[in-house]
């Protein structure tokens, strides 16, 4: 995955924004937002999850719909990565846990939205999106996710998965 691939799907989630309303699932921290191209007909749905210890809802992941798949980010309200990293195309790990298994790290890729770097947010590397969605479907609490950011302390999120499967269905599965 490279940058403008991530800048074009972070412009087309602000984008999203501007199109649907965020429905949560109820009794949940799972929300999505429903948005089909006018002229394609392509799912351009999100799926989120807010972090559990978030008040102010600006940590979250999205499972944004691209192609027909879901693409994923990590955001924070905290900076995820500094601007040298970004510079040097070098993000941080992240390391995710389902439940009480095993932890796994995943590579990420660094974010931008109008042509600007953005520090708050991370997507996985190819081919790991369907890993980090298996991750959260497959658990049957949450998922806590870490980031290991240089020269920072490292940043834990949980995120709990209750309401994740309703929320797949609303978007259609991204199809």
């Amino acid at each position: 995955m490279n940058r403008n691939h991530l800048m074009a799907g972070l412009l087309t989630l602000l984008g999203s924004a501007a199109y649907a309303a965020d429905i949560y699932v109820p009794g949940t921290l799972v929300s999505y937002a429903k948005h089909k191209d006018p002229i394609t007909d392509e799912n351009q749905s999100n799926l989120y999850v807010d972090e559990v210890n978030d008040t102010v809802n600006k940590t979250y992941v999205n499972f944004q719909c691209e192609g027909g798949r879901f693409v994923f980010y990590l955001n924070s309200k905290d900076i995820l990565l500094s601007q040298q990293q970004f510079d040097d195309d070098t993000p941080p790990d992240l390391v995710y846990r389902v439940d009480s298994q095993q932890p796994k790290t995943l590579k990420t890729v660094t974010a931008s939205s109008d042509d600007k770097p953005d520090l708050n947010t991370l997507a996985v590397e190819d081919r790991s999106d369907l890993t980090i969605l298996n991750a959260f479907k497959g658990a049957q609490s949450k998922v806590v996710i870490r980031v290991l950011r240089q020269g920072m302390r490292e940043l834990t999120f949980t995120f709990p998965v209750k309401g994740f499967a309703q929320g797949l269905k609303a978007v259609n599965n991204c199809k």
